[in-house]
């Protein structure tokens, strides 16, 4: 996350309004977290003088990322190139409102056509409809918004020094897996009595800024659990941000939290 500064906090994770009110809820272990070693790492692109001439002062270009907007395939061999403009941009995600225009280079890196304007560049702006979507994943919330809102808060308030998110996006589709055991743990029925583990993978991208700091962006899955405690009735709770953790990597991550509810990252 750059510039945010870590600490060591014991909280409490929200429940989502559909839980039982009256469970206990879970001591919030620490959260924090280093970027994935394994995380795949785009080298930069060699973008051509020509491509560079007229640009904007301050606008910056890389290479298309994994996880930013989805651009049409590009040529045999070639590549997109974004130009980024704005205070919110990491090497690997920008929010889409913060690409000013794309274009395409060939393999041997010479620009192919003229370059596409972004009509929706300006400021970013929040987007949950991926959570908030009531026929989608998590329509068996009440106040999705709210509830998702909830679990970032106390996810950074772990790894977070004080930090005032200025936007939120949910970025893919959320993934939820239950059962009550290692061995059955799929997309649950609610139709039928819930299972006693849950979990929520919800791909996320923000942008923040901590007191004294610039502005900064992250991405990530926020993930969150709920499973029963020791005692009769019980009910444990947990919450996590993983850095730079795709969608594709939703389901392993939940399959993990939910057998280990307590685990540090």
């Amino acid at each position: 996350m750059g510039i945010f500064s870590r600490k060591r906090r014991d909280d409490r994770a929200p429940a989502p309004q559909d839980a039982p009110q009256d469970a206990p809820q879970a001591t919030v272990q620490d959260a924090a977290h280093e970027p994935p070693q394994d995380a795949p790492h785009t080298p930069p692109h060699e973008v051509p003088q020509d491509a560079l001439r007229g640009l904007p002062a301050g606008g910056t270009t890389r290479p298309a990322g994994p996880q930013d907007p989805v651009l049409p395939p590009a040529g045999p061999g070639g590549s997109w190139i974004y130009e980024v403009a704005g205070e919110y941009s990491s090497d690997s995600w920008a929010p889409p409102e913060s690409i000013r225009r794309w274009w395409e280079v060939d393999r041997d890196g010479n620009v192919v056509g003229e370059p596409v304007e972004n009509e929706h560049f300006g400021p970013p702006r929040d987007d949950l409809t991926r959570a908030t979507d009531p026929d989608g994943p998590l329509g068996w919330l009440t106040d999705t918004e709210t509830v998702v809102r909830g679990w970032l808060a106390v996810a950074l308030e772990r790894i977070v020094e004080d930090v005032e998110i200025h936007w939120l996006k949910v970025i893919d589709t959320p993934v939820v897996l239950a059962g009550d055991d290692v061995s059955d743990f799929a997309p649950p029925d609610f139709t039928q009595d819930p299972p006693s583990r849950i979990g929520v993978a919800v791909p996320v991208g923000f942008g923040g800024q901590v007191e004294g700091h610039d502005p900064a962006v992250a991405w990530g899955l926020l993930l969150w659990v709920m499973v029963p405690g020791d005692r009769e009735g019980e009910t444990l709770q947990n919450v996590w941000l993983r850095y730079e953790i795709g969608a594709d990597r939703a389901a392993e991550s939940l399959r993990i939290v939910l057998q280990a509810p307590d685990i540090q990252f």
